[in-house]
């Protein structure tokens, strides 16, 4: 069996084995980070962003951010609540063990934006390097996971100061 394969059935054993709430921090900002004034707000940040990083005009920057959007937002659904399940699998364990917290602590709320930055900010350029041929260097990926990191954080806001109904 492939070991990316093997990696992955394991972690979904470990989720499924592991309290039932643990990944809905990442699922309530990702209810958010697809809701449309998040979706506008970021794709202006990014096409700034995007613009000022490549040194393009606003025609090539609008379909970087367009297309970079539309491929971290398909990915991102899985990939994003993911990557909450590795931090509760990780770190999230150690500090629910230090502190004796639950999954909704206020350091999972802080490392939301900067883990699901990070996979944003991975997909939009790879998305851009396989399509356009750009390349992107250390200091390109961190503005654009900056960039990545406050579009989260207005999602993540968001949640926290007008939590979801249940």
């Amino acid at each position: 069996m492939n070991k990316k394969i093997f990696l992955l059935l394991i972690t979904f054993a470990f989720a499924s084995v592991a309290s039932a709430n643990m990944v809905w921090p990442a699922l309530y900002v990702e209810t958010k980070m697809s809701a449309l004034p998040i979706i506008g707000l970021s794709l202006l940040i990014e096409f700034y962003l995007y613009k000022y990083i490549f040194q393009i005009n606003r025609i090539q920057a609008a379909k970087y951010v367009v297309l970079a959007n539309i491929v971290s937002g398909l990915l991102g659904l899985f990939l994003r609540p993911l990557s909450g399940i590795a931090y509760e699998l990780s770190l999230g364990m150690l500090i629910n063990w230090l502190f004796d917290w639950g999954t909704f602590n206020p350091v999972v709320w802080i490392c939301l934006p900067f883990i699901s930055g990070s996979v944003n900010a991975v997909l939009e350029l790879l998305t851009i390097k396989i399509i356009w041929k750009h390349k992107f260097s250390k200091r390109n990926f961190y503005m654009a996971w900056v960039g990545n990191i406050v579009t989260v954080a207005i999602a993540t806001a968001w949640v926290v100061t007008y939590p979801p109904r249940m």
